[in-house]
C-alpha cells in the first residue's frame, strides 16, 4: 500500500471545501482502482488530500489516485472551481500537515 498525497487548490473567491468532500470524491472512485482511504482537509483555497492506494509500485499508485481525483472533479459541480496542484505545497509555503 502506497500513500499519494496532493493537493487542490482555488482561485481567490473560491467557495470554501465542502464539508462532504471525502464523499463526493469517494463517489467517483472504482473498484479497480483500489484505494482503501481518503483522508481531506480543507483550509481556505485548498484542499489537502491523502490516498493510501493498493499498488505494485509507488508510480502506479500515484497514477492511479491522480486519474481517480481528476475524474472525480470532472463529475461533480460543487468542485468546479478547484484543481488539481502541480506541487505539494502550491508554493505558498505553508506546511502540509
Amino acid at each position: 500500500m502506497y500513500m499519494i498525497t496532493m493537493r487542490l487548490v482555488g482561485s481567490h473567491g473560491t467557495p470554501a471545501a465542502p464539508d462532504d468532500l471525502r464523499e463526493l470524491l469517494t463517489a467517483h472512485f472504482d473498484p479497480v482502482d483500489r484505494i482503501e482511504h481518503l483522508w481531506t482537509r480543507g483550509d481556505g483555497d485548498r484542499i489537502d488530500l491523502v490516498f493510501f492506494v493498493l499498488a505494485g509500485c509507488e508510480a502506479e499508485a500515484l497514477l492511479t489516485a491522480r486519474a481517480a481525483c481528476l475524474r472525480a472533479i470532472a463529475h461533480t459541480p460543487r468542485l468546479a472551481a478547484w484543481r488539481l496542484s502541480d506541487t505539494a505545497d502550491a508554493g505558498d509555503g505553508r506546511e502540509f500537515w
